[in-house]
């Protein structure tokens, strides 16, 4: 089998980590490259391991989104669910299973396979039940108000309208496209087509955040310009905010469409710099004490990638 290239790509949840933290890119990016064979070295080996990491709030975000999903399928093939069905069949299983996982500890073999959550590994949480409880309650009020404020609006829409995104949960590559030679990752949670206009909606369980939802959006208006040759004017964009019950609708002028363009545009100049000779092509990182680390070290503690800063963030 041939070895794997690591090819240089671009992502909005890239770009934050990138300008937050010059280091936290390159432990997930770079030195994690390999790190699942046997013959990897030590370091590389637990920055991949701590790279597949997750946190309770990814986790509550994973479990109200599959709700919702599930519902919705459901409510096309005529079938009306309740908040309490969707939690007690998708979202409270899936939570479950992987809190059950991450104490279990069967990622430290297998960290691609099973669920490690962050606040288990570094033990920051005071009480697990009422961690559990928290995350719970958020999720049922995401599916409630998804069921009574949110669905009646996609009450006309079929499966034959939505386009397919490959998620990472899904065999072979993630959703991307290509721009200016730059793979850049794309993956919205919901789209579908009405004529020749395209929706692109997006789910959000946590905290209300518009001008950074408002940016990642508009990076998946690009994802339908390039992809699906939609006009811009055609492309109308939805931030859902799931436990608030709210939703951000916009398109974006032509000013802003420009804006996001640079945007991509100097975030893949500014990653290129931290590689040998700038070559995207080689994808060389430079040495790892010229990745920066974070100028806000209290920030640090939540990070995944912790225990391979320590000794630096100590010494």
């Amino acid at each position: 089998m041939a070895r794997l290239k690591s090819v240089f790509s671009w992502s909005f949840s890239a770009a934050e980590d990138f300008e937050q933290c010059r280091r936290r890119r390159y432990w997930s990016k770079y030195a994690m490259w390999g790190g699942w064979e046997a013959a990897a070295s030590d370091e590389q080996k637990t920055a991949y391991r701590l790279n597949k990491m997750d946190n309770r709030w990814g986790l509550m975000g994973q479990a109200a989104e599959r709700a919702i999903m599930w519902v919705l399928k459901e409510h096309q093939a005529g079938v009306k669910i309740t908040a309490e069905q969707a939690w007690n069949t998708v979202a409270r299983p899936f939570l479950t299973q992987k809190w059950s996982e991450s104490l279990e500890g069967k990622w430290k073999q297998k960290p691609k396979q099973f669920c490690c959550l962050r606040e288990h590994y570094y033990e920051q949480l005071d009480d697990d039940n009422a961690a559990k409880r928290e995350i719970a309650d958020q999720v049922k009020l995401c599916i409630e108000n998804f069921i009574t404020i949110f669905l009646p609006r996609f009450a006309e829409i079929d499966a034959a309208q939505e386009i397919r995104i490959a998620t990472p949960e899904m065999s072979g590559d993630s959703e991307h496209f290509v721009y200016e030679g730059v793979k850049v990752y794309a993956i919205p949670d919901y789209v579908y087509r009405v004529g020749d206009q395209v929706h692109i909606h997006d789910w959000k369980a946590g905290r209300m955040k518009p001008e950074q939802h408002r940016l990642q959006l508009a990076t998946y208006a690009l994802w339908a310009i390039v992809k699906y040759g939609a006009k811009p004017q055609n492309i109308f964009l939805y931030v859902e905010y799931l436990k608030e019950g709210k939703v951000l609708p916009f398109q974006l002028t032509a000013e802003e469409m420009e804006e996001t363009r640079t945007f991509l545009g100097e975030s893949v100049g500014e990653m290129s710099e931290y590689l040998v000779d700038f070559d995207r092509e080689r994808n060389e990182a430079v040495l790892k004490e010229e990745w920066e680390l974070a100028l806000d070290s209290s920030s640090c503690r939540q990070c995944n990638f912790y225990e391979l800063c320590q000794p630096e963030l100590v010494g």
